[in-house]
């Protein structure tokens, strides 16, 4: 078994759109999910979906992050397996970015 450690980002949009897929095959740890509000107007929700390939599940929902400031969305670690994905979106593009650190397992 090889262990991939790997991070992704993706600037979140007001619609919900996938960050990560788990790749077939394999096992993903996510260790840290962070969420920033990089706009100075003020505080922006931010949702963040697990789906099993079959259901979503939020694992937050519209929780507000401060302007300039950071959250950890996660308050553990989230396992995934072969083609689960996690999707983000906030309530307008561009004012928070989101960085995912992940371990592959394959």
């Amino acid at each position: 078994m090889a262990n991939t450690f790997t991070n992704t980002r993706a600037a979140l949009t007001g619609s919900s759109a996938v960050v990560y897929t788990c790749p077939v095959g394999a096992t993903a740890i996510v260790l840290l999910s962070q969420a920033t509000n990089v706009d100075n107007t003020g505080a922006t929700p931010v949702t963040l979906i697990w789906n099993d390939g079959t259901n979503d599940t939020h694992l937050t929902k519209e929780v507000s992050i401060p302007a300039y400031a950071s959250i950890g969305l996660l308050s553990g670690k989230l396992v995934l397996t072969s083609g689960n994905t996690l999707k983000a979106n906030s309530d307008a593009s561009s004012r928070v970015e989101l960085t995912l650190s992940i371990l592959e397992i394959t």
